[in-house]
This record gives C-alpha cells, structure tokens and sequence, in this order.
C-alpha cells in the first residue's frame, strides 16, 4: 500500500510579502484619489466630444505627453484615461481604510493642490492666448473661428474649472478636512465608472455605427473599386 502524508508532494512557492510604509500608502492613495477624478473627468468630457462625430474635439494633451506618441497612435486615448481612471479609484477606495498617516496625508494633498494650482495657471495663460489670437484674426478673411471657440477654447475652460475645483478640494483636505477623503474616493470610483462606459459606449457607435467608416477606409474602397474598373 503506498505511503500517505500529510505533506504536500509539491512545495508551496513563496511568494515575498510586500511591505509599505504608512506614508508611502499615504501619498499613493492620495495621488490616487486625485488622478481617478481628474482623469475620469477629463474621459468623459472625451467620450461626449467622440459622439458629435468631429463637430467638437476634446483634447487632453497632458495625459497623451505622459504616454507618448506610440501608445496613443493606434489605440483611444479616451479608453486609455479611462483605463487608468478605474484602476486608480480602485487602488483608492480599497486602501482608504489603511491610511493612518494624517501629517502625510495633508502635506501630499497640499502637494496636489499646488500641482492643480499650476496646472489652472498653464489652462489661464492659455484661454488668454486663444482670445488675443482670435482678436489679431478677426480681419483675415475664410477664416472660421467657431472651430477655434469650440474646440479649443471651451475645453481649456473646463479643464480651467476641473483644475481649481481639485485645487480647492486638495487644499481643504490638506488644512484638516479629512472627511473629504472617504466622500472622495466614493465620487473618483463614480466618475472613472461613468467614464469607462461613456468611451466603451462611444467607442462601439463609432465602430459599428451607420457613419462608423472612416475618411481612410472611404479612400481605401475608392482605390479598389478604381483599380477594378482598370482589371
């Protein structure tokens, strides 16, 4: 009869536990909170703007620097903010329990809320910018400018209003308001969800909609149909 024990045949891998400081959970959950909301904001600003079908482009320039050219060439940048929108107000709102460090987690929400006060000040300098172009152009003729109004100053205002309201909400955390915490990991998990499935939404009309071709698949079929005109 074989013999029998209670010992397993195949060792267990061990994997190493993962150790993080009080401060460092501190400052990730809080860079955490920040990031969903702002980016899941931005997604679905994004998403709304894919549904006009090029009548109005929302752009958000800052996410596509940080992620370069090649992985924004091929793939949605909307899906792509999206995406990290969720996985940030996840991280969130499963480590919001575990935060005990309050000193460093009023000083990283008092980081953020410099870091949203710059980033309102580049917005500012650039809503000024496009109304003393749109002042020097209004002589040039076959010169449309509501592209210039829609498209490119109505998102820098609301990236403008995105911007002071996280830097108004970083700075009342970071003076003592910490209830906002909790309160805002609960609206970063709403705003990323809602954005997900604004762009998954947008994503498929644009696909398989009635209109979904696009002007290089239209010249691609044009080039075929020339070339069998030609057999």
């Amino acid at each position: 009869m074989a013999e029998t024990t209670d010992k397993p045949v195949v060792d267990p891998v061990k994997m190493p536990k993962m150790k993080m400081s009080s401060s460092a959970l501190a400052k990730m959950n809080a860079w955490a909170i920040a990031g969903a909301t702002f980016f899941g904001f931005c997604a679905i600003f994004v998403a709304i703007a894919g549904f006009t079908k090029g009548k109005w482009i929302f752009s958000f320039p800052i996410f596509t620097a940080l992620l370069g050219v090649n992985a924004t060439s091929f793939i949605s940048t909307a899906l792509l903010v999206a995406l990290f929108a969720v996985a940030f107000s996840i991280f969130a709102i499963v480590t919001i329990n575990k935060v005990t460090d309050a000193e460093t987690t009023k000083n990283t929400w008092a980081c953020i809320a410099k870091t949203f006060l710059a980033f309102a000040i580049v917005y500012a300098i650039d809503m000024i910018g496009i109304i003393i172009y749109s002042l020097m152009s209004i002589g040039r003729k076959r010169y449309d400018q509501g592209p210039l109004w829609l498209s490119s100053f109505l998102p820098t205002v609301i990236l403008f209003g995105a911007s002071v309201g996280m830097h108004f909400i970083a700075k009342a955390i970071a003076h003592g308001k910490t209830s906002l915490l909790r309160v805002m990991s609960i609206v970063s998990v709403c705003i990323a969800g809602v954005a997900l499935i604004l762009v998954f939404i947008q994503s498929m009309v644009s696909f398989y909609g009635k209109s979904s071709t696009s002007k290089y698949e239209d010249m691609l079929e044009d080039y075929s149909g020339l070339l069998d005109l030609l057999k």
